[in-house]
């Protein structure tokens, strides 16, 4: 297979093509900081959840509990830790699709991240709530 020769031409940047250069270096800067930090809070918020509820188990259900109780508590649990995945996912997962080199659709690049991130923190909220109500059912019930 012989070497094919890719032709193309290049241009002197304009002011528009400097300032999203701008833009995608300072997002590639700041992302991974902030990605960290609220990963880091996110993960210790959702296993706090978690450790409160084991802790408080025993106080909550007593010692002869119902096995729906015992059900309901371990779907609470596991809610925790699915909304915490998603969360994270959310902040880690979905980076934006851009570089110093190939920046023409910043705009279109951070409307896409934002929507996904927005979709999973939405449905990771949600689940933080359906388990809130599972445990404050759990709790009335005793």
């Amino acid at each position: 297979m012989a070497n094919r020769v890719i032709a193309g031409v290049s241009s002197a940047l304009t002011e528009d093509d400097s300032h999203k250069r701008t833009v995608v270096k300072e997002l590639i800067q700041s992302e991974n900081k902030v990605i960290a930090d609220f990963a880091k809070q996110l993960v210790t918020t959702g296993f706090s959840a978690i450790g409160v509820v084991l802790a408080l188990k025993e106080k909550w259900l007593g010692a002869h509990a119902a096995l729906w109780q015992k059900a309901l508590l371990g779907s609470a649990v596991a809610l925790f830790l699915v909304s915490t995945l998603l969360a994270t996912m959310a902040a880690a997962v979905y980076r934006h699709r851009v570089s110093l080199s190939d920046y023409a659709d910043v705009d279109a690049e951070l409307h896409r991240i934002a929507k996904l991130r927005y979709k999973l923190t939405t449905v990771a909220f949600g689940l933080l709530l359906l388990a809130t109500v599972v445990i404050a059912v759990i709790v009335i019930s005793a």
